[in-house]
């Protein structure tokens, strides 16, 4: 039995504390392409980037494919098929679409007003049509939010990936749970709290075999492994030593009030735990271990993921969890929520993006999975 497939992050906001300036690494070209061959060259699966600079990594890869953000609907279909067949042009077909839902802010800053119900809907024709045009549909289409007229130039040339361009994405509301069992072929969320995690992958599960199709299931989390649990808890607790409550509080506000939750003044949460956390940030601390470690070997962190990302998992997303311990004990909590969730791929991170990929290829990997991971560690071991 194979393994997982593991993603990492590309990013250009990278360091030892990449949330803190002092402690971050100047964001040059050269750096992203640094991070994208160390990725190729250890084996990695994939890499989650942003939507802005993966086309310009291919000639440095070989392999590696590209999970890149895109909202739907700020390009019209055609567009965004043809951008799509223009990379796996020069990849080979190396292109995953992630699709993201977006907080209200965002999206009227790229001139999008729908409702979330109707956001939905138009994504889920969006993707439709992507997918067909990318396959090279050349019919004229009349649809609820998007027409266009029929092609007009002959086809762009290269690879298309046989089974059609794959769009992977997340929502946990009733309408987002409803989209992803239409649209996605790979369903994702940040490392929550396993039992719900397993939950809500349980009910998007059945959404989609309602709709007589399955998906696969992918977990967004960071990571820091070595050789003992020791050293990993002391990288985890260097990392918050060096962090300032004033650079965590300076966003914790708008962060939480752009993904609809109160503020840092208002918000509360049943867990006590977490609420120990919320009193920390309030009373301008940064929390320490004993209110991050949720779960053996797991824990509330910082992350750069996102610009908009709640502080220590305060509201609840799983943002910024953590896999935290020695390789054998870190490989045993993943393989576990794995098992339990249903989970078959992983996107990680951990900081400095191209060091901590070099740990985890080294260490961990080969305990996830057999086959991928000996050409993981090989190619670690090559270095």
């Amino acid at each position: 039995m194979s393994g997982p497939d593991v993603l990492w992050y590309i990013n250009p906001t990278d360091g030892d504390v990449p949330w803190e300036p002092e402690h971050r690494f100047a964001p040059t070209f050269d750096a992203l392409r640094h991070q994208a061959r160390t990725l190729d060259r250890l084996g990695f699966y994939g890499a989650l980037t942003t939507a802005r600079e993966a086309i310009s990594l291919v000639g440095d890869t070989e392999h590696l494919r590209f999970l890149i953000p895109e909202y739907p609907g700020v390009k019209p279909p055609v567009l965004m098929a043809e951008e799509a067949q223009v990379f796996d042009q020069y990849s080979g077909g190396r292109l995953i679409y992630n699709q993201v839902n977006g907080a209200d802010p965002v999206l009227h800053r790229y001139g999008r007003f729908e409702s979330k119900a109707d956001r939905y809907r138009m994504s889920a024709e969006f993707w439709t049509q992507v997918k067909r045009l990318y396959l090279d549909d050349t019919e004229a289409f009349q649809g609820e939010f998007f027409s266009y007229g029929p092609r007009y130039k002959p086809a762009i040339p290269g690879a298309r990936q046989p089974d059609g361009i794959q769009v992977w994405g997340t929502g946990a509301s009733t309408e987002g749970i409803a989209h992803a069992a239409e649209v996605l072929d790979v369903y994702l969320s940040f490392m929550s709290e396993p039992d719900a995690l397993t939950t809500l992958f349980d009910r998007v599960r059945t959404a989609a075999a309602e709709r007589g199709r399955s998906l696969r299931f992918g977990v967004l989390a960071s990571v820091i492994v070595r050789e003992t649990e020791e050293q990993a808890w002391e990288r985890f607790s260097e990392q918050l030593a060096h962090t300032r409550p004033e650079t965590v509080l300076a966003t914790a506000d708008r962060n939480l009030r752009s993904f609809g939750y109160p503020g840092i003044d208002e918000i509360t949460s049943e867990n006590p735990q977490v609420q120990a956390r919320i009193d920390a940030l309030r009373a301008g601390r940064i929390p320490g271990r004993d209110l991050l470690e949720f779960a053996p070997n797991m824990a509330a962190g910082l992350t750069t993921w996102t610009a908009a990302e709640p502080p220590f998992d305060i509201a609840g997303k799983g943002t910024g969890t953590y896999f935290v311990g020695s390789a054998e004990n870190v490989a045993a909590a993943m393989s576990s929520v794995a098992e339990r969730a249903g989970i078959d791929i992983w996107i990680l991170s951990g900081w400095p993006l191209a060091r901590e990929a070099e740990i985890t290829a080294e260490l961990l990997l080969p305990l996830l999975a057999t086959d991928r991971s000996t050409r993981l560690v090989d190619a670690a071991s090559a270095r």
